[in-house]
């Protein structure tokens, strides 16, 4: 068996989370793959009353998880509307064309998130840059983020 060097783990607490607004979103970033050698981030998605995620899209490289923490939360695909209740979780492996937003009109839901490969947090980043800026996103604008990160709108074409 081969000998391990000492591999410390880690605690990421929502206090020393990293805290990000994207619209009227919150997004808190527990880990964006610099512990994990970029295999897998985490996040929290707050998201308000009513409110909506991105665009419907696909991602051609990397897998997601959400799991339900509070409220209530609608995937939405091409085929179907399935909401994810409290200790629900809903997997999201590439190609797989989908989007998310709250499903109650009065109350919030909480959604933890982790990704791979991890630095897909970059791309909340970017948006929340740009939203600090007070820009006000045009469809060309966001596609255009989306696809820094291998994520497109439905229209496009898996394979190359």
């Amino acid at each position: 068996m081969p000998v391990r060097g000492p591999i410390s783990v880690n605690l990421a607490t929502r206090q020393a989370a990293e805290v990000l607004k994207v619209g009227p979103m919150t997004i808190r970033v527990y880990e964006d793959g610099s512990r994990t050698g970029d295999r897998i981030s985490a996040i929290l998605l707050e998201i308000p009353p009513g409110v909506s995620g991105p665009p419907m899209h696909w991602h051609r490289f990397h897998d997601e998880l959400f799991f339900v923490v509070k409220g209530t939360c609608r995937f939405v695909t091409p085929d179907a509307e399935v909401d994810a209740s409290a200790g629900d979780v809903m997997t999201v492996p590439p190609g797989a064309i989908h989007t998310f937003k709250n499903a109650s009109e009065t109350e919030a839901c909480e959604v933890y998130m982790s990704a791979t490969p991890g630095h897909y947090v970059d791309y909340f980043r970017m948006l929340a840059k740009a939203g600090k800026e007070g820009k006000m996103f045009k469809k060309e604008e966001v596609e255009h983020i989306m696809a820094l990160f291998g994520t497109f709108p439905p229209d496009v074409e898996s394979e190359p």
